[in-house]
């Protein structure tokens, strides 16, 4: 039997991941899982198929919590009204990451600023770093406790301060990893 087939040797104690505290304010990173939805490839499906978004990852960049991950999906469309509305809960969230990564006032509406809230496509948010205050859901439905974003802290609020942006190298969100599905079919009242 080879030894790495024998796990006898391992001693390392088992540790637990203690919650970050709630309010603490830290740099983090968006990567986006890319499902093969799309154009682009980048957004997934539910598992029930009624919708689409984005399976995100977000890294604490620095300090004693760097490389914590917390996950969450991002809905952009589906077919019921509930879709619609988690659809304008994620687009404000994905608008407040680029005015936070981006350094633009939520209340400025220069030419400047509107097209620091465009992108060409769901990979220019990959890899961009933003400034958030994080809190924590308490356990539910048998999950335990989680760290989840409370706040995105764009530049008018106390706390933020510019984030560096680096090169990432996404991977190649429009190779699916599974054959590529129907697109859903949207309700008359989505738009």
């Amino acid at each position: 039997m080879s030894a790495d087939f024998d796990f006898n040797t391992a001693n390392g104690e088992q540790r637990t991941l203690n919650m970050i505290p709630a309010g603490t304010i830290c740099i983090l990173q968006l990567n986006i899982r890319p499902g093969g939805i799309g154009d682009d490839g980048y957004l997934t499906r539910a598992q029930d198929g009624n919708s689409e978004g984005l399976d995100c990852e977000f890294v604490v960049v620095e300090g004693p919590h760097a490389k914590r991950k917390l996950y969450q999906r991002l809905t952009l469309h589906g077919t019921t009204e509930g879709h619609a509305k988690a659809g304008e809960i994620s687009r404000n969230t994905l608008r407040w990451v680029l005015e936070s990564a981006r350094g633009v006032c939520p209340d400025d509406k220069s030419e400047e600023a509107q097209a620091k809230r465009k992108i060409t496509g769901w990979g220019e948010l990959d890899g961009l770093r933003f400034v958030a205050r994080l809190g924590i859901q308490q356990p539910q439905n048998g999950y335990e406790a989680k760290n989840t974003i409370a706040e995105i802290i764009t530049p008018e609020r106390r706390g933020w301060s510019q984030p560096d942006q680096v090169q990432t190298t996404s991977a190649n969100a429009s190779t699916p990893s599974a054959p590529p599905a129907k697109a859903i079919a949207r309700p008359s009242w989505g738009g």
